[in-house]
């Protein structure tokens, strides 16, 4: 297995670094380490649920120009979306509901544009503006629903 072998793949390494460091060590506010779990697993299984229909059935786009899922590709999907969904989480309050969907929906953006402009990602009948619906969706609607069911106590003990 060699290390480093695709083009942009660097930006890969460098965004999971970055994900994985922010999320261990940001201050917990409205996340347990028990819920931070939990995002991480249900987000994670998400993604790979959304890319799996989206890059491989319908073949919108291609990771490190291969066909096949590499290791940075799989830590990729597994951590970055995933944490940034436990970052959001975290430090989601309803009365900025929408300046944080807004932020979180450029940064998505931007990291999708990052890929694709470090050679990493290559989309095929695919913009890749065409995620920031998505993105939005899920930060202002989807993610704050499951926030507030997270933390509803659902087993009294």
């Amino acid at each position: 297995m060699e290390f480093m072998k695709y083009e942009g793949e660097w930006y890969v390494w460098a965004v999971l670094l970055i994900t994985i460091l922010i999320v261990l060590f940001m201050p917990k506010k409205n996340l347990t380490w028990a819920g931070l779990f939990i995002t991480i697993l249900f987000a994670g299984g998400l993604t790979w649920i959304g890319d799996t229909i989206v890059g491989s059935i319908f073949d919108l786009f291609t990771l490190a120009k291969k066909q096949t899922i590499e290791l940075s590709d799989s830590l990729l999907i597994s951590f970055v979306p995933s944490g940034i969904a436990a970052i959001y989480i975290n430090f989601y309050k309803p009365e900025k509901a929408w300046v944080l969907a807004f932020i979180f929906t450029f940064l998505c953006f931007s990291l999708e544009l990052g890929l694709v402009k470090v050679g990493y990602m290559i989309n095929h009948d695919w913009n890749t503006w065409y995620g920031i619906p998505v993105y939005f969706i899920a930060f202002r609607f989807f993610f704050p629903w499951y926030s507030k069911l997270l933390l509803r106590k659902l087993v009294n003990i």
